[in-house]
């Protein structure tokens, strides 16, 4: 889940939440669906998005993704209403929640499955995780910049299953946990 508290867009948002309002609240499913739903709503009619949240209408969730959501985070974008969502097949779609379709794909992990992902909520970086023991970290268009495949400050010490990532929310640094019961920080840097 993602919750619209736990991300500021910029300096000039009240802190604590996105600017949507703090009772939205976005996940993602087995099945490859994103629901967005206002807590604010009677409970028959919480799952809403697009075409403008004055309306409050209840719509069909997102569902070009079929395989399970590994993460979904809002974005750094400028946009207020965009949001990320990466599935264990390695496809990530961008959001922006009044429109009825993803505004745009990136494969960036087509050779593993992708067991975790992460938005940086300030810089233009996203890290996705893997089965096959490695941490990709790209820009939004796709861009590779790092390619993390052992433990910082281990020397020889080969990452395990990637479990979970998550930023630093105002530095580039990653922290990265995974299966073999190490959790390793990570400065990230360009090519």
């Amino acid at each position: 889940f993602a919750t619209a508290w736990d991300y500021v867009q910029n300096d000039s948002t009240a802190p604590g939440f996105s600017g949507i309002g703090p009772d939205v609240v976005v996940g993602g499913y087995d099945d490859g669906t994103v629901k967005v739903f206002d807590l604010r709503l009677h409970e028959q009619r919480g799952v809403v998005h697009r075409r403008g949240w004055g309306r409050r209408q209840k719509e069909p969730m997102f569902t070009e993704q079929k395989d399970w959501i590994v993460d979904v985070s809002y974005t750094h974008s400028p946009s207020r209403y965009e949001i990320v969502s990466g599935s264990v097949r390695g496809d990530i779609r961008f959001w922006d929640l009044r429109m009825s379709r993803s505004i745009r794909t990136l494969e960036i992990q087509r050779s593993s499955i992708m067991t975790a992902l992460a938005c940086h909520p300030r810089i233009p970086l996203l890290a996705s995780g893997s089965n096959a023991n490695f941490i990709k970290v790209c820009t939004p268009d796709g861009d590779t910049l790092q390619v993390i495949r052992h433990h910082e400050k281990l020397q020889g010490r080969r990452l395990g299953r990637v479990s979970s990532l998550s930023f630093h929310p105002n530095k580039p640094l990653l922290a990265a946990g995974a299966t073999d019961d190490i959790i390793s920080i990570y400065g990230v840097t360009g090519k």
